[in-house]
C-alpha cells in the first residue's frame, strides 16, 4: 500500500519528468534541421560499419551517439521530430535523474523544485530539440553523480561498477563531459581505494576513442578561436541562453555550500585551460552536461526557504525564460537550407546542373539539399566522389571545372554565406578561383534568390 509520505516523494519526481517531457516536446518539429543535424543524418544513414569507417577520419566522437540514430531513424524515419526524439527522451529522463539526485541531497522538496528548474531552462528545451549528443552526456552526468553519491554512503561494490560503467556511457556520449570527474574526485574523496579504479577503468575503456578524437581536432575545431576572459566571465548567458536565469541559478547553487558544485564548476574551468594550454575548444555547449547539476544544487539552495515562495522563484525564472523558450522554436541557426530547396525542386528543371559553395566546409550545402529534395536536384556534375565512399562528410569534386561543367547550359549556384565572418554571400565570391573563371567567360547570371543566410542564382551558357 503507497503511503502518503510516498505518494509525495513519487509526485516531486514524477510530476517535474513529465512537464519537462511535455515543455521539450513542444514545437519540436518546427525549427528546420542545422547544419549540425545535417551531419548527424548524413552520417546515421549508413550502415553501422560505415558509420565506424567515418570515425576514424572525422567526428570520432559522435560515432556511437551516431549509431544510436541510425537505429532509430530505420524505426521511426529521418524527419526533424524522429531524428531529434532520442535526445528528447534523454533530456526527458534528465530531470527525471536530476529530480532524483536532489531529492538524495535535500528531500522530497528539493526534488520537485530542481525537475521543475530543469523544464524551465530555455538551453533544455533548446538541446533536447538537437540531433546531437548533448542531451545524452547531460543525462549520463546527471546519472553518474547520483550513482557517485550513493556509492559514497553506501559503499557496496555493485554501485562503484555502476558508477563506472555509467562513466563509460558518459564518455561514449561526449567525451569532453568527462571533465566532471574533476569534481568528482572531490566528492570520492574519502572513497579514493573505490573511486579510483572505478573511475580508472572507465577511462582506460575510452583511451582509444579520446586518442583518436584528440587526433582529429584540426578538422574538427578549425573554425574555433580561443576563448577570451571575458567569454568566462559571460558563461551564465552563453550556457543558460539567459545571462539573467544563468545567473540566478549560478548564485542558487553557491548559496547551497554543497561540495557538489565542483562537480559544475571545475568542467567548466577545465575546458577553459584546455582552450588556453592545449587547443581551442570552447564551446558552451560542450558543457550542457553540467545544467542539470546545477539546477540540483539551485533546488537545494531554494530549499532553504519555504516550499511556497521557492516555487514562485522558479516561476519567476520561468518567465524570463519565455521569449529565449519562443526564440529557440523558430529557427536553431538562420540558414534557410528549407526554402532554398523550395526554389530548387520548384524553379530547376531537367537537365540543370549545380555547383555548391565552399563545399569543404561546415555548411553542408549539398547535404542539406539532399536531405529536403532527396535525389530531385540538379545534376551535380563537379562530384567524382560521395561523402560515404570517402568515408567523411565532405565529397571530392574535379579538379579542374571546364570539363566537368561542358555539358551544362543551365547551371546553379548555391553560396551559404561565411561561417567564420558572416559576410553575405554573392552567387560566385565563394566559389573556387576555376570555377569563378568558367562562370565569368562562358554564363551569365540570369536569376537570382536571397533565402535567410544563403544565395541561389542560375546562370546559363552564352
Amino acid at each position: 500500500m503507497v503511503t502518503r509520505a510516498g505518494l509525495r516523494r513519487l509526485l516531486c519526481w514524477l510530476l517535474p519528468t513529465v512537464l519537462t517531457g511535455i515543455t521539450v516536446s513542444w514545437q519540436a518539429s518546427k525549427p528546420e534541421l542545422w547544419r549540425d543535424e545535417l551531419a548527424t543524418w548524413s552520417a546515421a544513414r549508413r550502415p553501422v560499419s560505415e558509420i565506424v569507417a567515418l570515425g576514424q577520419h572525422i567526428d570520432a566522437a559522435s560515432v556511437p551517439y551516431y549509431v544510436v540514430v541510425h537505429f532509430s531513424m530505420g524505426l521511426l524515419g529521418d524527419s526533424a521530430p524522429a531524428l531529434r526524439l532520442p535526445s528528447l527522451v534523454a533530456m526527458t529522463a534528465t530531470a527525471l535523474v536530476t529530480a532524483l539526485l536532489a531529492g538524495r541531497l535535500r528531500g522530497p522538496g528539493s526534488a520537485l523544485l530542481a525537475g521543475l528548474l530543469v523544464a524551465a531552462m530555455p538551453v533544455v528545451s533548446r538541446y533536447a530539440q538537437e540531433a546531437r549528443g548533448y542531451a545524452f552526456a547531460a543525462l549520463f552526468a546527471t546519472l553518474a553523480t547520483l550513482l557517485l553519491v550513493k556509492a559514497v554512503e553506501q559503499g557496496r561494490w555493485w554501485r562503484w561498477y555502476a558508477y563506472g560503467t555509467c562513466v563509460v556511457l558518459l564518455g561514449l556520449a561526449h567525451v569532453i563531459a568527462l571533465l566532471i570527474l574533476a569534481g568528482h574526485l572531490v566528492i570520492a574523496r574519502q572513497r579514493l581505494i573505490a573511486w579510483i579504479p572505478s573511475a580508472g577503468v572507465a577511462v582506460a575503456a575510452l583511451t582509444p576513442l579520446m586518442l583518436l578524437g584528440l587526433d582529429q581536432r584540426g578538422k574538427q575545431l578549425d573554425w574555433l578561436h580561443r576563448a577570451t576572459p571575458t567569454t568566462l566571465a559571460n558563461i551564465p548567458d552563453y550556457l543558460f541562453l539567459s545571462g539573467i536565469v544563468g545567473g540566478a541559478i549560478l548564485a542558487l547553487a553557491a548559496v547551497s555550500g554543497n561540495p557538489l558544485l565542483l562537480s559544475a564548476v571545475l568542467p567548466i574551468l577545465g575546458l577553459y585551460a584546455i582552450d588556453q594550454l592545449v587547443t581551442p575548444m570552447f564551446v558552451p555547449r560542450y558543457l550542457l552536461f553540467v545544467v542539470p547539476l546545477l539546477c540540483a544544487l539551485a533546488a537545494h539552495g531554494l530549499s532553504r526557504v519555504s516550499l511556497p515562495l521557492a516555487l514562485v522563484a522558479v516561476l519567476v525564472l520561468a518567465l524570463i525564460g519565455l521569449p529565449k523558450q519562443a526564440q529557440i522554436r523558430r529557427e536553431h541557426s538562420g540558414v534557410g537550407y528549407r526554402a532554398a530547396a523550395t526554389l530548387l525542386r520548384t524553379h530547376a528543371q531537367p537537365g540543370d546542373a549545380i555547383v555548391y559553395a565552399d563545399r569543404a566546409g561546415w555548411q553542408l550545402p549539398d547535404t542539406a539539399m539532399h536531405y529536403y529534395n532527396g535525389d530531385d536536384l540538379p545534376r551535380d556534375l563537379m562530384l567524382t566522389a560521395t561523402a560515404e565512399q570517402n568515408d567523411s562528410l565532405w565529397p571530392t569534386e574535379c579538379a579542374d571545372p571546364a570539363p566537368c561543367l561542358a555539358p551544362a547550359t543551365r547551371l546553379w549556384t548555391l553560396s551559404p554565406d561565411s561561417l567564420t565572418t558572416g559576410r553575405r554571400a554573392s552567387p560566385t565570391d565563394q566559389l573556387t578561383s576555376g570555377e569563378q573563371a568558367l562562370l565569368t567567360s562562358a554564363f551569365e547570371e540570369t536569376t537570382r534568390y536571397r533565402v535567410p543566410g544563403i544565395t541561389l542564382a542560375l546562370f546559363t551558357r552564352r
